[in-house]
């Protein structure tokens, strides 16, 4: 689990430093509420990550749960804030175009880090610490 909260908390250093750039005229105005939108569902999810990891269930789900947290923040908000950052407004064309498809995918591991986290609830806790 030492490894999520160390993954969560590099995501949130980067958000947070991309944020400080966006928030100095980088983010063009038609590409705005996007941008929120990745800061919201990668911090929440970021939280979500470190949550996932000092829950005290300790059973596989909640491990897999701590890493699809961790995925979605990356596919799903990291994704579309280089395509901000790089002059991805929807007529510009960027270097990351072609890993647009990558964002459903992060939506989706948004949701099956909730379920999983949700199931792992209901899953008797692990003496054994062999996840980390």
């Amino acid at each position: 689990m030492r490894a999520i909260v160390i993954a969560a908390s590099l995501l949130g250093l980067l958000l947070v430093a991309a944020g400080a750039s966006g928030g100095h005229g980088v983010v063009p105005l038609e590409a705005q509420g996007r941008w929120q939108s990745a800061f919201i569902y990668g911090f929440a999810h970021t939280l979500a990550a470190l949550l996932a990891a000092i829950m005290p269930f300790r059973n596989p789900l909640q491990y897999a749960a701590g890493w699809s947290f961790v995925l979605s923040v990356i596919l799903f908000s990291g994704v579309q804030i280089a395509k901000i950052m790089l002059g991805g407004i929807a007529m510009a064309p960027t270097p990351l175009d072609s890993l647009g498809m990558l964002v459903p995918v992060g939506g989706v591991a948004f949701i099956m880090g909730w379920l999983m986290l949700g199931l792992s609830a209901l899953m008797p806790r692990r003496q054994d610490e062999f996840l980390g």
